[in-house]
């Protein structure tokens, strides 16, 4: 099973991702909200509730949960603008207007908290469980939003997250290429699943790749992730030809580290290795990366673990 996204994955997938996709991620969970409260109403209430007041929320639920994706949006860019602003609360406070109102508007509406119960307790019992099973909807619709929108999307957002570390690190080895000649040869190593069951956990297989690289970089190397399925290792002052070796040796040791060949195994993945060195008439790092992607892609391609693009 695929690990739960953390929040700077949350945010890159939802800002990289299209609005429709969003609104289609939304409409999947309205319409099983609307088939939920539906059923909780008619059984709870049955002939006694005002079928236009049941009409009108079950619509306005399913108005809510639609654009509840787009409230999240608009949630991370006033966050990112307001860093002091609790990203928790800006879409319960939006959802709690909603109900409120909707009690406002239509009084004989049938309602989920016993309101009239809950005040015989005290007058702000009902208020608080309205709060407190707001926020808990809250939580739950970004549980829910969040592991449709990873399957329905095709956003990377490793990718996203990673590529301003990629330019960070790559600079200044590009620097020194372009203006003294130092030659930089980049790796790309890529996990391709043999079948899609093994797609859902390329994060597992990155993450030990990365983890199994590492202890034999040298320092004036770097590595990093450069997609959910793919790890980047830098070598400085290395060209196409001195980098046969270091590669041979690094690959020997990756078919060896028993977590990464565990990962390899439990995806149903394999490894496939693509290197390329900075030529004079690439004009960003984005066309190094391009050339050793492209290195990969012809390994899978011939079915071989190691590509050198000449």
């Amino acid at each position: 099973m695929p690990r739960p996204i953390d929040q700077r994955e949350r945010k890159a997938l939802l800002m990289a991702t299209q609005t429709s996709v969003i609104l289609k991620t939304g409409a999947i969970i309205a319409a099983a909200t609307v088939l939920a409260a539906g059923a909780i109403l008619t059984l709870r209430y049955g002939g006694q509730a005002n079928s236009l007041a049941l009409v009108t929320q079950l619509l306005l639920l399913a108005a809510a949960a639609s654009f509840g994706g787009v409230l999240l949006r608009l949630e991370l860019r006033m966050q990112s603008q307001r860093p002091n602003l609790p990203i928790a609360g800006f879409f319960p406070a939006v959802f709690l207007a909603f109900l409120l109102g909707l009690a406002a508007l239509y009084p004989s509406a049938p309602s989920y908290l016993e309101a009239s119960a809950l005040a015989e307790v005290s007058p702000l019992m009902p208020l608080t469980v309205l709060i407190v099973l707001t926020a808990a909807y809250g939580w739950a619709y970004r549980a829910v939003f969040f592991a449709l929108l990873v399957n329905l999307s095709a956003v990377d957002w490793v990718k996203e997250i990673a590529g301003p570390e990629f330019s960070d690190q790559i600079h200044i080895y590009w620097d020194g290429a372009v203006r003294y000649g130092d030659p930089v040869a980049l790796i790309m190593i890529r996990a391709f699943p043999e079948s899609k069951a093994g797609s859902t956990d390329l994060d597992s297989i990155a993450e030990a790749l990365q983890r199994a690289i590492d202890p034999y970089l040298r320092r004036s190397d770097r590595c990093g992730r450069y997609a959910r399925d793919t790890v980047w290792v830098l070598l400085a002052r290395t060209n196409v030809a001195l980098a046969e070796v270091p590669v041979q040796r690094l690959i020997e040791r990756l078919r060896h580290d028993r977590e990464l060949q565990h990962c390899l195994d439990r995806c149903n993945a394999e490894l496939r290795c693509g290197v390329a060195a900075y030529e004079r008439r690439m004009q960003s790092p984005q066309d190094l990366a391009n050339a050793a992607l492209a290195a990969v892609e012809e390994a899978a391609r011939k079915g071989r673990e190691l590509q050198f693009r000449r």
